[in-house]
């Protein structure tokens, strides 16, 4: 009886730590309904949980939409690298689903994210189903930071209707799942990026070595393309073309 009570502790403990903080969720959403200049907030569920996304038509009539995740534990129109994207994507072509992925308290560390990868492949397949139930033709899958590594999980894990796939600021991790998957990758990065994403630029080529479609391309940029929105913009746009 001990012993049993010491592992529905330790079960407990493990739970509470790897839950995703939807209270802090809870204030990203209000924050961004607040502010949102561009889109409009549509409530999606996963793993019984609802949890925020941001739909944005495009300039014409097209039912190409790209999906767009963001980075460790920020929100779908962070102004670093997600809301530029989101917005100037609408511009060429693309309806775009910006989605909120599970974040962790502001004190977890990028591996300890690791333990809501499930509870993230759930948001990217909900938010598939959804595009999938509105008609809409689930065309590219755009990551950035911490969101590629759970992009490039679910791509790995998953079948999917994904046609491409952009990478921006892709860390280390992503060196586990780019051997599986056949898919045209995007691997953006810039030359002053943080240090997992410049030590591994070798490795994730060489894990991608069996895609004849992965582009890796260097701009002169950091990690978040801090006024650097043009470039980004125009290398994924470019690609995308």
């Amino acid at each position: 009886m001990k012993l049993l009570a010491v592992l529905l502790l330790i079960s407990g403990l493990v739970n509470a730590q790897t839950a995703p903080d939807y209270a802090k969720e809870t204030r990203w959403a209000e924050q961004v309904e607040d502010g949102l200049m561009d889109g409009d907030v549509v409530w999606l569920t996963a793993n019984s949980h609802e949890f925020m996304s941001i739909y944005t038509p495009s300039e014409t009539d097209t039912q190409k939409t790209a999906i767009i995740v963001h980075g460790l534990g920020v929100h779908p129109d962070w102004q670093q690298v997600i809301q530029p994207l989101r917005v100037a994507l609408t511009a060429q072509g693309f309806n775009t689903l910006s989605i909120q992925m599970p974040v962790l308290d502001n004190e977890a560390h990028s591996g300890a994210y690791r333990l809501v990868f499930p509870q993230a492949d759930q948001r990217i397949q909900a938010a598939v189903e959804y595009l999938q139930k509105n008609d809409l033709q689930t065309d590219v899958l755009v990551a950035h930071s911490l969101g590629s590594v759970m992009s490039t999980h679910y791509l790995a894990n998953y079948p999917h209707p994904f046609k491409r796939f952009v990478g921006i600021g892709m860390p280390s991790d992503n060196v586990d799942y780019l051997p599986k998957l056949s898919i045209p990758i995007l691997d953006l990065y810039g030359d002053q990026d943080i240090e997992s994403v410049l030590t591994s630029v070798k490795a994730r080529a060489q894990a991608a070595k069996g895609n004849n479609d992965y582009t890796q391309i260097m701009v002169a940029a950091d990690h978040f393309f801090n006024d650097k929105d043009e470039v980004l913009i125009n290398s994924v746009g470019a690609w995308l073309k």
